[in-house]
């Protein structure tokens, strides 16, 4: 087809099928340029990359292919070669992360639709799936989050859906980012700054290996040597730089644009010293101190301590009500069955502590028509834990017997 590059063209032709036009959605390193475009009526985003970095981006773009078969990652359409670009046409997004939680007044039917926990778990999903097939994304940050156009319907992938992007095109462009700094071992740290795994700026992870697959997007999930150990050598990169960045995104999404590293030019020296700050998490109650317990996991010094995105879904922060009166009234029917004379070393253990979990008395800490109804039937030892759980499981029990107004209380079940 003939090509047109002189305005005032409104589009320029890069196909019989793929039309660029000239509004430019964003700008990328080493001349990489994002335009909207259209594919067979399609709107899509166009990113239009140098020929000098064609060979390695046709290259990942094979992994773009492989892995945009699921509702979190983002879809890739079609490529195309011509004169000194290459083509990349990618589903379009009205959003990224970073717009909805930085400039809300300007994405105002998102931002008051935003749901910060269907939206991380919803991240964690895509990355979960990036890492069952061995691709590593390396550049885990709000803005490489996009946002959906609105899905009619009802469940998971109703509405606004979060996407991931930017993953593996080119690992030359992200070696060369102006970002990258000199590790200890003299290698560049791949990455963005404030979002980088400590073994990465400690120059403890092998950012170029040799080999066929491209580091950039690949890399070891299960070697012998863990990252993040000094042995004298660089190791293999794992996925586990993914989940130290997703940690950190988790912050960033629960408090509304915080960091748990601090302010954007301390933030690698912090990570490198593990001096992390999640008192801004705090407010939220019990739902913060289970993301505190789960971000803490993830933002783990050592790589092989963090836990795996199939873990961080399966934790307590991501459990409805529901789930979490089925686990403790579960919990409680396993300890009543349990030997109290001698004490089964699991009893003995469950009220070491018992202070800090309900206080001098959980009789105080519950509402006092839900107390005086529990009262009627048998008491409850208000020190102990195991009495606590037993409250709740025999309630849960006996719930359609329970008058109206304690019903209309607790709320339904």
């Amino acid at each position: 087809p003939t090509i047109l590059l002189a305005p005032p063209t409104p589009s320029l032709p890069v196909a019989p099928t793929l039309v660029v036009s000239d509004a430019v959605l964003g700008m990328g390193s080493h001349g990489t340029v994002v335009f909207k475009g259209s594919l067979q009526g399609r709107a899509v985003a166009v990113k239009r990359m140098l020929a000098d970095f064609v060979t390695l981006a046709s290259r990942e773009v094979n992994v773009l292919q492989e892995s945009d078969d699921h509702p979190n990652v983002i879809r890739y359409y079609y490529q195309e070669a011509h004169a000194n670009f290459l083509y990349i046409a990618l589903e379009l997004c009205p959003a990224s992360l970073a717009d909805v939680i930085e400039r809300p007044d300007h994405f105002r039917d998102i931002a008051v639709a935003f749901e910060p926990k269907r939206a991380l778990r919803q991240i964690t999903a895509g990355l979960r799936h990036l890492h069952a097939l061995k691709i590593i994304h390396r550049d885990i940050k709000p803005q490489n989050i996009l946002v959906s156009h609105a899905k009619q319907g009802v469940g998971e992938n109703a509405g606004h859906r979060m996407l991931i992007s930017d993953f593996g095109l080119c690992r030359k462009l992200e070696f060369d980012q102006t970002s990258f700094m000199p590790t200890a071992h003299g290698s560049m740290a791949a990455g963005t700054v404030g979002w980088r795994a400590p073994e990465i700026l400690r120059g403890e992870v092998k950012l170029t290996d040799s080999g066929d697959e491209s580091q950039s997007s690949r890399g070891s999930l299960n070697g012998s040597t863990p990252a993040g150990t000094p042995t004298g050598k660089p190791t293999k990169l794992t996925r586990s730089v993914d989940i130290f960045a997703l940690g950190c995104l988790y912050y960033y999404v629960l408090t509304n644009g915080l960091h748990p590293f601090g302010d954007r030019f301390e933030r690698d020296f912090n990570i490198v010293k593990n001096a992390k700050n999640l008192e801004g998490l705090e407010r939220f109650g019990e739902e913060g101190a289970e993301g505190v317990d789960l971000i803490t996991q993830m933002l783990s010094p050592e790589a092989y301590d963090r836990p795996d995105a199939s873990t961080c879904l399966l934790h307590p922060y991501f459990w409805d009500p529901g789930k979490r009166l089925t686990f403790l009234q579960d919990a409680s029917d396993r300890f009543e069955i349990m030997c109290r004379d001698p004490k089964d070393a699991n009893l003995i253990a469950l009220e070491k502590g018992a202070f800090d979990v309900v206080g001098a008395d959980w009789h105080s800490r519950l509402d006092k028509l839900f107390i005086e109804n529990l009262g009627k039937f048998r008491k409850y030892d208000g020190k102990s834990v195991q009495d606590l759980l037993r409250a709740l499981r025999n309630k849960k029990h006996h719930y359609q017997d329970l008058p109206d107004n304690v019903k209309r209380l607790l709320g339904s079940m």
